[in-house]
């Protein structure tokens, strides 16, 4: 834009110039200079050098303005050119780190289904060998465990054995039927999540 408008600038001093020179002269500098006495066409040249070497000092300025700018839109498009490289770089790390946080997620979940999985197979097993116990010792031990877990074990029991011993849990203390509450609760929220799973 700034080259432009300097552009405009020189023509313009320029026009500016040839018209002084026409109206001084009352001829335009290209015309073939007309027949005149030899005193008139010495004056001439002496009244126009001065308009002209100024005219070229304006010049002269506009042509240093112009490189300076220039020069200056030069060092801008360096810095931008190298931003865009920084700018560059920063997105080709970010996509590698994008696509290496996915791996590790992808694995994270996978090593999480696993643990699940076994888990599950573990409390499975439990819950053979606790149905298999006499309904005292089965419900003695597991008043000892956290009520979400002794659900878990309980819910995959047949119904006769989990009722065997959720009465002998009722029997064997006086906080049993507290136990058999909290434990009854336990299995609610966890069907619960089944379902909303």
């Amino acid at each position: 834009m700034k080259i432009w408008c300097l552009m405009l600038s020189l023509v313009v001093a320029v026009l500016s110039g040839l018209l002084a020179f026409t109206a001084q002269s009352g001829h335009l500098p290209l015309q073939k200079a007309r027949e005149t006495d030899s005193a008139s066409v010495q004056e001439e040249p002496r009244s126009v050098t001065p308009l002209i070497s100024s005219q070229m000092g304006l010049v002269d300025e506009l042509v240093e303005s112009l490189q300076a700018a220039h020069e200056d839109l030069d060092a801008a498009k360096l810095r931008l050119d190298k931003r865009e490289k920084n700018l560059q770089e920063l997105y080709s790390t970010y996509l590698k780190l994008r696509k290496e946080t996915g791996m590790l997620m992808d694995n994270l979940e996978n090593q999480l289904v696993k643990v699940d999985e076994k888990e599950a197979r573990n409390f499975k097993k439990l819950s053979g060998v606790y149905s298999k116990m006499e309904p005292a010792s089965a419900a003695q031990s597991l008043k000892h465990m956290e009520a979400e877990r002794v659900a878990l074990i309980l819910s995959q029991m047949d119904s006769r054995a989990m009722a065997a011993i959720m009465d002998e849990a009722v029997t064997i203390s006086v906080d049993g039927s507290e136990y058999v509450a909290q434990w009854s609760d336990a299995m609610r929220r966890l069907d619960d999540g089944k379902d909303d799973a």
